[in-house]
């Protein structure tokens, strides 16, 4: 049973002369939001495929990075391309070149579960879960899947990572089928994605189990070998997400407040915007995350 990243290259660039946000980032409204926070303070691991570690608008946000796709646990260099461009959407530097992420300032704990040809075991999932436990981060984004059951002992790691109080954000999948594992557990917070008619992307899986919808299609951000990529699937919705809670959380945090991860879940069910049939559909969750509804004052 294999694990795969859920997402397809649209167009790689080299280099991306002046700084530009990306439209997902703008819609989700996280520049508004900047001058109260940009993430500071919160620790979000990436299970992926790695990073690039010398990326200009990767580098300074890098914290720790592990491999457990080989003998090699220091290798953590992204040689695929996704684990870079879901990073870049969650914490790009804003730093006046390339793309800025949607929470630019926060910290990157990098677990590489997924080898250099996009997929991954179920055991080094498993460790990776367990290493951000270790590292008691605050999120856990994975923009992985896979159609069928894992088993037991995979779903236990997720249990314990919310135990530890752990907000784990999901990729549903991209095979416009029923949502994948790990995003069906009860644990995750499954993502599908919309494009810019705000309809859902033609490839986003759906389903009672879907809580949340975020921007997945045409995705601008950081790429391998220091280079710049469009990207769409499940896999750029869900760092979009993952970027949006952990601005929720520093702002919380600055107030004294830690959310926990059944908190931010009901947030996102009562604060998301409705798209689709009324309420909590198949095809949208709850609806379209967005930072200025989760923040509002009831």
């Amino acid at each position: 049973m294999e694990f795969k990243i859920q997402s397809e290259v649209l167009e790689v660039q080299s280099t991306s002369p002046k700084q530009v946000i990306d439209w997902g980032v703008s819609l989700v409204q996280a520049p508004q939001i900047w001058s109260l926070t940009k993430g500071e303070g919160i620790k979000v691991a990436v299970l992926d495929t790695g990073v690039d570690p010398k990326h200009p608008d990767l580098a300074p946000n890098i914290v720790k990075g592990i491999n457990f796709t080989t003998s090699n646990p220091t290798d953590f260099v992204d040689r695929q391309g996704h684990g870079s461009h879901c990073a870049g959407i969650i914490a790009a530097c804003d730093n006046m070149v390339g793309v800025v992420g949607v929470a630019p300032r926060a910290q990157l704990y990098i677990a590489k579960v997924l080898g250099d040809d996009g997929s991954g075991s179920i055991d080094a999932i498993i460790k990776g879960i367990d290493w951000a436990i270790e590292e008691q981060v605050d999120i856990i984004s994975m923009s992985l899947g896979c159609p069928v059951d894992p088993g037991p002992a995979f779903h236990q790691a997720f249990k314990r990572a919310h135990d530890a109080g752990i907000i784990i954000v999901a990729a549903s999948g991209n095979e416009n089928t029923h949502v994948g594992w790990p995003a069906v557990y009860e644990e995750t917070i499954a993502v599908g994605a919309v494009d810019q008619a705000f309809g859902k992307a033609n490839f986003s899986n759906f389903g009672n189990e879907l809580d949340v919808a975020a921007p997945g299609v045409d995705i601008y951000s950081t790429y391998k070998n220091g280079g710049y990529a469009k990207l769409s699937g499940t896999s750029m919705a869900t760092p979009m997400v993952a970027g949006v809670i952990a601005l929720v959380e520093s702002l919380a945090r600055k107030s004294g407040q830690k959310l926990s991860p059944d908190q931010i879940m009901q947030l996102i069910h009562d604060r998301s915007v409705d798209l689709g049939e009324a309420g909590d559909d198949d095809n949208f969750g709850n609806g379209l995350i967005n930072i200025y509804k989760l923040i509002q004052k009831q």
